[in-house]
């Protein structure tokens, strides 16, 4: 039987919860050096001391707020990708760029952490290797079902995220390029592009939304 959740539990969790959303918010509007763990207490109106029962430090906090974003990603862009490829890289795609621009702020706060702290650094490394896996292991089963061209899957993956990544930060972070010039669409259409003509053999065979069905 699943063990009853006392009274006590439930409030250390929303507690737990009540310092997460602060330590974003404060994270997000101030970045990381200016963030101290007394603005984060305040934010959730809580005493200094509580901060320490649920982290470490601000480092730590930091984490927990970054795999907290990255969690969400990971949940808007899983696919089985037994469709239409394009379309179902397109959708993702679409995902991503919707998602990464709803924590603007912390993308920006941790390109600063990573400058000032080797644990944040390792940190970014850690949550994002999920990601950079799950491409991998993509990329080698549908190259063996000869639907993906062969290539290195492990360095293909690193690159192919690096992309979307650092695209998508240019974009939504530095506006470069500008949102007024490109719509998230835009930019999702040409990163699937890109992805798309980088790994499959051929695409002439490929469904591609809109497209009438090749003749036998």
């Amino acid at each position: 039987m699943p063990e009853r959740v006392t009274k006590r539990q439930e409030r250390a969790a929303a507690t737990a919860e009540q310092l997460l959303t602060a330590a974003r918010e404060v994270f997000e509007a101030r970045g990381y050096q200016a963030t101290t763990v007394g603005a984060i207490t305040s934010t959730a109106n809580t005493a200094h001391g509580t901060f320490y029962l649920y982290f470490k430090n601000k480092e730590d906090a930091f984490g927990r707020v970054v795999a907290s974003a990255i969690e969400q990603i990971w949940e808007e862009t899983s696919t089985t990708w037994e469709g239409d490829i394009h379309a179902d890289l397109l959708e993702v795609n679409r995902r991503f760029i919707e998602t990464f621009s709803r924590h603007r702020g912390l993308w920006r706060c941790l390109h600063e952490g990573m400058h000032q702290s080797k644990a944040v650094e390792e940190m970014w490394a850690d949550v994002r290797r999920p990601f950079v896996e799950r491409i991998a292991g993509d990329l080698e089963r549908m190259t063996a079902e000869g639907r993906a061209r062969p290539m290195d899957a492990e360095l293909a993956a690193y690159a192919l995220a690096a992309l979307a990544e650092w695209f998508a930060f240019t974009y939504v972070v530095m506006e470069e390029p500008s949102p007024r010039d490109y719509t998230p669409e835009q930019v999702a259409s040409t990163m699937t592009d890109l992805w798309f003509h980088a790994v499959f053999r051929d695409d002439a065979g490929m469904p591609r939304p809109g497209a009438a069905p090749a003749d036998e």
